[in-house]
């Protein structure tokens, strides 16, 4: 085993991929790159990407997982070993479609699925059991990347403001990189900085109130708003969205991060239904949240970056960043000064992203350099995060 650590640290370049089923609980998105280098040196090559979705029946049963009251110990355990087996089946599916064959691939990182995030309390829980995916690709594995930033006294999210910092940093733009999936979280990088200059958290929900909002006013004929086209048909109620403005987690100030546990379908459920009760319209709740989603993610600007810092553009990703109401909500509260544009715009798909973020997490663990950014997690030092798990000799 050591001779083989020994030998993927200092192979270059390496092919690895890279995998991730965000708090939407959509699917498994997948990435191969090839990786020259580490730490800042770190170059990539993006070979293929692809989302692969849940059916119906695993959706919810990740749903009911992440719910106190039906995720018992018996479905989470076997969940953990489901999910395993979907993954590495992606793994494949990327490198097939990528006309590389398993065998060929060096490494693979994996976040897996997250169950339950209690960051105040340093807990967190990912499934997606990595030792499968090992068994069945053969391919050495690096998951489980939040626990070690937790146990170093961090939050142990958000992870990607390290590959932010490797991919993005610029000698005279303050850039923020902003991705919105079910959570939204910001990495802002200042001009010329270092690692520990960062400032990055999560702004709030993304995704997550606009998804369920959605179906419950398609009567779950649709999962999510697709291009905001449903949300740009209502007005946004300012008595709703006041409310929502005062939800708690807003006023928290840096590192902090959030989850379905404040922001999921019990949130989303009771604020629906005393949204009907108040004689809103149906299409304007989806509104008024959509707007809340860009507002929290300004007003995160406008209260944590911008009193010490100007922001030069801001780089969306994430499946936020193709709802066409929401980006033009967002523009409109952080103003026209600063530009918006789409990861795109760098050579990477915006539902790329976080699965190449851990295919780059993994290389960094495998290189042996710590890997969590302590400013954003609050950790008490920088750590290199990720369990490995070999593949076939």
């Amino acid at each position: 085993m050591l001779n083989e650590l020994l030998r993927l640290q200092h192979k270059n370049p390496k092919k690895l991929i890279g995998l991730m089923s965000g708090t939407s609980a959509d699917g498994i998105d997948a990435c191969l790159v090839e990786i020259s280098g580490n730490g800042i040196h770190t170059k990539i090559n993006i070979h293929g990407f692809d989302t692969y979705p849940y059916d119906e029946r695993t959706r919810t049963s990740i749903l009911e997982a992440c719910n106190p009251e039906t995720g018992t110990v018996d479905k989470v355990c076997h969940l953990n070993f489901h999910l395993g087996r979907l993954f590495a089946q992606a793994a494949k599916s990327i490198a097939n479609k990528a006309h590389i064959h398993i065998n060929d691939i060096d490494l693979i990182g994996s976040h897996g699925q997250t169950i339950y995030h209690l960051p105040m309390l340093h807990a967190t829980l990912q499934i997606g059991e990595p030792s499968v995916i090992a068994q069945e690709t053969g391919v050495t594995t690096v998951a489980d990347f939040r626990p070690r930033d937790m146990a170093a006294g961090g939050q142990g999210a958000p992870l990607v403001p390290y590959v932010d910092f490797i991919l993005f940093r610029d000698k005279e733009k303050g850039r923020a990189l902003q991705n919105i999936g079910g959570i939204a979280n910001v990495t802002f990088l200042p001009p010329d900085c270092n690692i520990n200059d960062i400032l990055a958290f999560d702004t709030g929900p993304g995704n997550m109130l606009i998804d369920r909002i959605a179906e419950l006013v398609t009567d779950n004929l649709s999962h999510f708003d697709e291009g905001g086209n449903l949300a740009a048909k209502g007005k946004v109620n300012n008595n709703l969205l006041a409310s929502l403005l005062k939800h708690t987690y807003l006023s928290k100030s840096p590192p902090k991060t959030t989850g379905r546990e404040e922001f999921g379908k019990p949130f989303a459920d009771k604020f629906y239904k005393d949204a009907v009760h108040t004689g809103v319209k149906d299409i304007d709740i989806l509104t008024t949240v959509t707007a809340f989603t860009a507002k929290t993610i300004a007003d995160g600007y406008k209260q944590w970056i911008l009193p010490k810092h100007y922001i030069s553009e801001v780089i969306l990703s994430g499946g936020g960043s193709y709802n066409n109401t929401l980006v033009k909500f967002l523009v409109q509260y952080i103003g026209t000064s600063i530009k918006v544009c789409p990861i795109s715009d760098f050579g990477i798909a915006p539902n790329a992203k976080e699965a190449l973020a851990f295919a780059i997490l993994a290389n960094e663990t495998i290189s042996g350099n710590p890997n969590n950014v302590p400013s954003a997690t609050g950790a008490k030092e920088a750590v290199i995060m990720g369990k490995i798990i070999p593949g076939n000799p």
